[in-house]
């Protein structure tokens, strides 16, 4: 039964359609003149990534490099800026020569969930930073350790009313971690919060046994699943992972409002001329529409999602507004308040 006074749409995110982008005459001779505007020269372009090498950022935009770089006509890299849930790499990207040649990956921790729990903020993500076009969602995939014992989403929520459960994520804030806490308020369980400093340190505690369950994207989670160390109870989307085709999702189970995602995106600075921005935008719906790159998103636990830059922007200001409610309803306090208590401490 969801929780008498949660509302679980008002976290439900809104599922991209699959779009084919055609160009007619004219609008490929503005393509070609907005390219030809950003590439004067062999410089390459690159792409802020603000998590360290080697996890779900650099799989998503690996396949992409070579195919834009091809459009491009110059060499696309990717440079790691990790630091304060995403804000480091949004800010250089917003401080960038506004030429097209920076792009940031954003994600919801700076432009929709950030903004909500830190009373400091240094930049608005609804209009310092332009959309280009959203990449891959990755949805959120519900989890319990073997040593629980639980098959299903009914036993793990039969057990979480009569004893506590240890749920990880990869920090406070994250969007593994609010996936965690709807999970908590949409069945009315008992849980315990161990919020880790990424990735790494929460797949550590889960192979050392320290978790119950685990709210994470399919990409982190299926190893752990074949090994048999994980149960897979479900999938927070409306629709199910070609990784993990057996699982189930909320929609089937009866819930969903249940459909949490952690998104991706490519932005540049709002200063961007926007016959730039248009042109950028299409060379990078052009890579996603691309087999190859649609095939190497599915793999990795994705769902392509070839949303250009006004539904990409609107896609924003909506999950901004979702994760606002969403904390605010939870009780959930803003770093820097009350001698630093931090978000996942109930008012």
């Amino acid at each position: 039964m969801p929780h008498a006074d949660f509302d679980v749409s008002t976290i439900a995110l809104a599922r991209p359609t699959r779009r084919a982008v055609v160009l007619g005459a004219s609008a490929a001779a503005f393509l070609a003149s907005g390219v030809r505007a950003v590439a004067q020269s062999a410089e390459p372009y690159k792409i802020l990534i603000a998590f360290p090498p080697g996890g779900t950022s650099t799989a998503s935009t690996q396949p992409m490099l070579e195919p834009m770089g091809a459009r491009l006509g110059a060499p696309v890299t990717l440079v790691y800026k990790p630091g304060a849930g995403g804000d480091v790499a949004a800010i250089e990207a917003i401080n960038a020569v506004p030429d097209g040649r920076t792009m940031f990956f954003g994600h919801a921790g700076p432009l929709a969930i950030n903004p909500h729990i830190s009373v400091l903020r240094v930049f608005d993500p609804l209009t310092a930073l332009a959309p280009l076009a959203q990449v891959v969602q990755f949805p959120i995939v519900v989890c319990a350790h073997t040593k629980l014992g639980v098959k299903n989403i009914k036993e793990l929520v039969a057990l979480g009313k009569t004893r506590q459960l240890v749920i990880g994520s990869s920090g406070n804030g994250s969007v593994q971690h609010l996936a965690g806490e709807a999970l908590k308020r949409t069945f009315g369980l008992q849980t315990l919060h161990l919020p880790f400093a990424g990735g790494g340190p929460v797949q550590e505690a889960l192979e050392k046994g320290a978790l119950d369950v685990l709210c994470e994207t399919g990409s982190n989670v299926v190893r752990h699943v074949r090994d048999g160390r994980l149960v897979a109870l479900g999938v927070m989307s409306k629709q199910r992972l070609a990784t993990l085709p057996d699982v189930p999702t909320f929609a089937e189970l009866g819930e969903a409002g249940l459909d949490v995602s952690a998104w991706f995106g490519l932005l540049v600075p709002a200063t961007t001329p926007d016959g730039i921005q248009e042109a950028m935008s299409s060379v990078i719906l052009a890579v996603l529409g691309e087999a190859s790159v649609s095939k190497a998103l599915l793999d990795i636990g994705g769902l392509p999602s070839l949303l250009g830059r006004q539904a990409f922007r609107d896609f924003i200001a909506a999950d901004h507004a979702r994760w606002g409610k969403f904390i605010q309803d939870a009780g959930l306090k803003p770093t820097g308040t009350d001698a630093g208590a931090s978000i996942g401490t109930p008012r």
